[in-house]
């Protein structure tokens, strides 16, 4: 009861702050990805790789990096929020940017709908998966979702821990449960998918008290040679 009390307060803050300082999206260098200037450029870099029709979001939050994945990539934007209040918020900062779909929906449910339209499931998709938040982590059942009925992507997952550098902050779901490989190990193994961590040392994110970690995830072979060409990548062995 506590922390749904403090998650309410936490979103209670943000959406005031975010109405006194930025009631409307503005794009710049600053916002989106936490404002991580290396993910930045690595997202800059995967959209050179592919061909992605789309972005699917999970976790629109107050729409600052929704915003900032529509304005640097050009594409049709989809973003869910389960928050209504975060949903509105986000809904009333974006109003003016063309081709962002706000959903007020939990996000599996949301993936399985987007899943249903033949022109998007068909297509080379990027993902970015943002949805947990306190108790709840749907991170599992959105890959699944993912990898079950797409054939090419990638998914950018935040809040990930970084194997071999503690400086990148991650989130945690349960006392036993950290944002990291072995949540989703199995998974990745079923669909035959590999992951990629940043070669950025944290220490070089200037965003305080700790950036936020992450990890990319693709299909394994031949699709996933063009994240091997980025050199602010490096690839991961799954034991």
């Amino acid at each position: 009861m506590l922390k749904k009390i403090k998650n309410r307060l936490t979103d209670l803050e943000t959406a005031v702050s975010v109405l006194v300082n930025s009631p409307t999206f503005q794009p710049g260098e600053g916002g989106g990805f936490n404002g991580l200037a290396g993910r930045k450029r690595i997202f800059e870099e995967v959209l050179k790789k592919y061909r992605f029709s789309c972005i699917i979001e999970t976790g629109t939050h107050n729409g600052e990096t929704t915003g900032y994945l529509s304005v640097r990539s050009k594409l049709p934007v989809y973003s869910s929020e389960i928050n209504k209040n975060m949903y509105l918020l986000a809904r009333m900062r974006l109003k003016n940017i063309s081709g962002i779909y706000l959903y007020h929906s939990d996000s599996r449910a949301f993936i399985k709908e987007l899943s249903n339209n033949p022109e998007i499931v068909q297509s080379e998709v990027f993902f970015y998966l943002d949805a947990h938040w306190g108790n709840d982590c749907p991170l599992v059942e959105e890959i699944e979702q993912i990898a079950s009925r797409w054939e090419k992507f990638v998914i950018i997952v935040d809040d990930f821990q970084v194997p071999g550098d503690d400086g990148y902050g991650y989130d945690r779901y349960s006392a036993f449960r950290k944002m990291n490989i072995s949540l989703i190990r199995s998974t990745m193994k079923k669909h035959e998918l590999c992951a990629f961590f940043p070669t950025i040392p944290s220490a070089e994110e200037s965003v305080q008290p700790k950036p936020r970690g992450f990890v990319l995830l693709t299909r394994d072979h031949e699709y996933a040679d063009s994240l091997e060409t980025i050199s602010l990548l490096r690839r991961h062995k799954v034991k």
